[in-house]
């Protein structure tokens, strides 16, 4: 759960300081990855501690998995968030032709929605809730249709303005990072299904997909 915080603040501290320009904000993302890498590892560790000194066996064993793979995913999420704060820090200042700006309701759109949905699947987890797990799946198309939609209206800009092809193609992976968090939030919500419900239940989810 602290892990979950950490990561849902890193995202968005990272996409304020790229709509916003702020340097030392992009800087402190930047300054917290280690921890969320920290938080990885001990719950890796402490994972695989329990499963090796405890042998734990059905619904034991399905947390201790379900844990470690949240673990991973928010890990992933807070890569994503890094790589967003790196682009606020090479962006400069805004202009009028700026990728950033034209798309800038999109990315705080996304940003709010993919929180969101992390911030619900860390819920799940630690209610232990296959009901809020799947309302977390339910709206990864709400998130993947924003996605799509702000795809276009990059598109138009840059057909209008070639001289910012770098930046725009920055904007571009600053989307897709914002996709790729849904995605994670997504699948710490199967492994709560699975880890309630078993292997059936998380299939049934990826199959509603």
């Amino acid at each position: 759960v602290e892990m979950g915080g950490l990561v849902i603040g890193q995202v968005g501290g990272a996409v304020k300081a790229l709509l916003q320009r702020d340097v030392k904000l992009a800087d402190l993302v930047l300054s917290r990855e280690s921890l969320v890498n920290d938080y990885d590892a001990r719950l890796d560790r402490d994972s695989l501690t329990f499963i090796a000194l405890q042998q734990p066996v059905a619904n034991d064993l399905r947390m201790a998995r379900a844990v470690a793979r949240a673990g991973l995913e928010l890990e992933r999420v807070g890569d994503e968030a890094k790589k967003i704060a790196r682009f606020a820090l090479q962006s400069g200042e805004a202009s009028a032709h700026d990728p950033v700006v034209a798309v800038a309701r999109y990315l705080r759109h996304m940003a709010d929605l993919s929180a969101a949905m992390l911030r619900g699947a860390v819920r799940a987890l630690d209610e232990s809730s296959a009901t809020l797990a799947r309302e977390v799946l339910a709206r990864d198309k709400e998130l993947d249709q924003e996605y799509a939609t702000a795809l276009r209206q990059l598109m138009s800009f840059v057909m209008q303005d070639h001289q910012f092809l770098k930046a725009t193609i920055d904007t571009m992976f600053a989307l897709k990072g914002l996709e790729r968090v849904g995605d994670h939030a997504k699948n710490i919500a199967e492994q709560v299904l699975y880890m309630v419900e078993g292997e059936r239940a998380q299939k049934a989810a990826k199959e509603s997909e």
